[in-house]
């Protein structure tokens, strides 16, 4: 049963969602080009102006696409080597469709962005940016990404961290480990939803003090970061509300939730029942059963 989420609290687009939009738009858009920029959401812009993303992008050729955390990067050709950063923020969704399948009325109340790409066979793509509230971010910037990546931890799923990382930054505070998940500044990518997850395999409470961690509960948890983060990028990301991947499609990951969104159900490991609290201002799912 898919849980019923509130988007303010769902987090998502998280990293696995993020990386799976990464991979697909590497495969549709990478040596294609701008021709032109059909629509602009003002509100959404950082870094740049609504002129700017109008002159400068077409022609640039897209050379490469990666991600940190939740942003995703497309990297332009030619001088002042521009970068084009993509947050999807809480309700974003990224399509990219042929000219020739895209169909009449296509930009409904919630695309805020359309650029039009050329191949090199002289066909064309439509690539689309829909949000519904308005919270994605779109950063134009040259000689690198936008500066908001400056920091950010590094990549929680694979950035260069290990355990020794985590026992550091955990040391001596006093905020829920929760908490110390969602911050970006630690390891970026993990948002409401994984962090959930993540706690519960690690069979640690979301509550719990970030210095009382012992040694091999830190190793635990570290180990159970990079697993649940994998198994959602395997699974092609999680779908509670809006989230799709440039095609349309749901993800999966979804199905495997054991905490997040479960209040009131029973835990699958020691069957009780799952309990929902606020931390940091997101509501959150564990079992007091078997999270110490």
């Amino acid at each position: 049963m898919r849980p019923k989420a509130c988007r303010a609290e769902a987090g998502i687009p998280e990293l696995p969602e993020v990386e799976t939009v990464k991979r697909q738009l590497a495969e549709a858009v990478t040596h294609l080009r701008f021709a032109v920029v059909e629509a602009i959401e003002p509100a959404m812009l950082r870094d740049t102006t609504e002129e700017q993303l109008r002159t400068e992008l077409p022609g640039r050729t897209i050379v490469h696409v990666c991600r940190l955390g939740k942003f995703l990067l497309l990297k332009m050709d030619g001088q002042r080597h521009l970068h084009l950063t993509l947050h999807l923020g809480m309700t974003g969704q990224i399509l990219v469709t042929p000219y020739g399948k895209v169909q009449a009325g296509a930009d409904g109340p919630h695309t805020r962005f359309v650029f039009k790409l050329v191949k090199d066979d002289g066909t064309f793509a439509r690539f689309e940016f829909r949000d519904i509230r308005k919270f994605g971010r779109v950063h134009l910037t040259g000689n690198g990404p936008a500066p908001k990546l400056r920091d950010l931890g590094p990549d929680a799923w694979i950035g260069d961290w290990d355990t020794r990382y985590l026992k550091d930054r955990l040391r001596g505070r006093r905020a829920p480990i929760k908490a110390f998940l969602l911050d970006q500044r630690n390891l970026a990518g993990i948002g409401n939803i994984y962090a959930d997850e993540i706690l519960w395999w690690a069979e640690l409470a979301p509550l719990r003090p970030c210095g009382t961690l012992t040694v091999e509960e830190v190793a635990r948890l570290a180990a159970e970061i990079r697993l649940t983060l994998e198994e959602g990028v395997r699974r092609l990301g999680c779908t509670v509300a809006d989230f799709v991947d440039i095609e349309g499609r749901p993800g999966g990951f979804q199905e495997r939730l054991r905490a997040y969104g479960r209040q009131g159900q029973d835990c699958v490991r020691c069957g009780e029942k799952i309990i929902r609290v606020i931390i940091a201002g997101r509501g959150t799912g564990y079992c007091p059963g078997c999270q110490r």
